[in-house]
């Protein structure tokens, strides 16, 4: 085996081990699907799910997602630079996802209904940076920079203000 082939084997491994799904480990690592679900199994206990990953505007489609994508989306930024505009950057999408998780940690009640943004669409909104599918636009009012989808499900306008709003 050669050192890039084992590099891409443990790249494998650690994506699948943070919950990656295998058409994105897959993309990432280029090893043959049947290695990447025999590699599942062996790590996981199961097979591996199936069904499509979500699309940026699903991801969107609510005012606490668009605001959770926003945080998660801002700390990738914070990791990557400028570059996440260019092309996907597994490493700084790792960082970013691990910083995403202690702010929510940090911030967010065990106990609350709030749902966190797993590392699928993560990958999903890093990929649609690059392609310009979702985009940041700031708001007039509190300035901060949230996310947008091009094809948009949720209301126009900042999920920030939205929410300040709604718990006035």
């Amino acid at each position: 085996m050669t050192p890039e082939a084992i590099h891409r084997f443990n790249t494998a491994v650690d994506l699948i081990e943070r919950g990656l799904r295998l058409a994105i480990v897959g993309h990432l690592t280029g090893l043959h699907p049947k290695t990447l679900r025999t590699l599942y199994r062996a790590l996981q206990g199961r097979s591996p799910p199936s069904g499509p990953l979500p699309s940026a505007s699903t991801v969107l489609a609510t005012r606490t997602a668009q605001a959770m994508a926003s945080v998660f989306t801002l700390c990738y930024r914070r990791t990557g630079g400028a570059g996440i505009f260019d092309q996907l950057t597994l490493p700084a999408l790792l960082e970013g996802y691990e910083l995403y998780r202690e702010l929510v940690a940090a911030f967010l009640p065990e106990a609350s209904p709030h749902k966190v943004l797993d590392i699928n669409a993560a990958w999903v909104l890093a990929r649609d940076l690059a392609t310009g599918a979702v985009f940041f636009q700031a708001c007039r009012v509190c300035a901060v920079e949230y996310l947008c989808a091009r094809e948009r499900l949720s209301p126009p306008g900042c999920p920030i203000c939205a929410l300040r709003q709604r718990n006035r």
